[in-house]
């Protein structure tokens, strides 16, 4: 059986700012303030620390999380999202970190999806505190004639910038 069939009935809790440092308690403590820990029946990853699975005993625990955007613990962010419902990560290239993130929100949800975050990617350690010209916008897309609206190329401010979409068929 495929992996997404296994996770089907799972939570994705995806690390979207913040320590890389995951403390499973406060994940738990924090899942019991949006439904009662109780209906927890399993939390874990599957290699990537950025990305931790919930299954839950119950369908009303599940969707009661999933109506929440994202899950703040101390200074992490976590995005709540089902795994596997066509959230893309879009990379526009060749765009300085001096463009609001606010402004390519604004534009990325034209697109046809729902915006979830910006981030600027890092450069490698030891520079992991200098931030690139590459930024990546992560967006749920409903159906895949969505994901067609994202142009391969867009203007921001004057600046011509590369729009690569994750799993593009073209």
């Amino acid at each position: 059986m495929p992996v997404h069939e296994l996770l089907r009935e799972a939570v994705l809790l995806t690390l979207s700012r913040g320590s890389e440092r995951i403390d499973r308690t406060a994940i738990i403590t924090a899942l019991g303030q949006i439904t009662t820990i109780t209906d927890i029946d399993s939390l874990g990853n599957l290699g990537d620390l950025s990305e931790w699975y919930v299954i839950f005993k119950t369908k009303t625990a599940r969707e009661d999380v999933l109506k929440v955007p994202e899950l703040k613990i101390g200074d992490q962010i976590f995005l709540i999202s089902e795994p596997y419902k066509h959230v893309k990560i879009v990379r526009l290239l060749n765009l300085p970190t001096s463009v609001p993130d606010e402004d390519i929100r604004t534009i990325a949800s034209n697109w046809g999806g729902i915006v979830l975050s910006v981030d600027a990617e890092r450069l490698p350690r030891p520079f992991e505190a200098i931030k690139s010209f590459v930024r990546r916008v992560r967006i749920r897309f409903s159906s895949r004639q969505d994901e067609d609206k994202v142009p391969i190329s867009c203007r921001f401010g004057g600046f011509n910038v590369s729009v690569q979409l994750e799993g593009r068929l073209k």
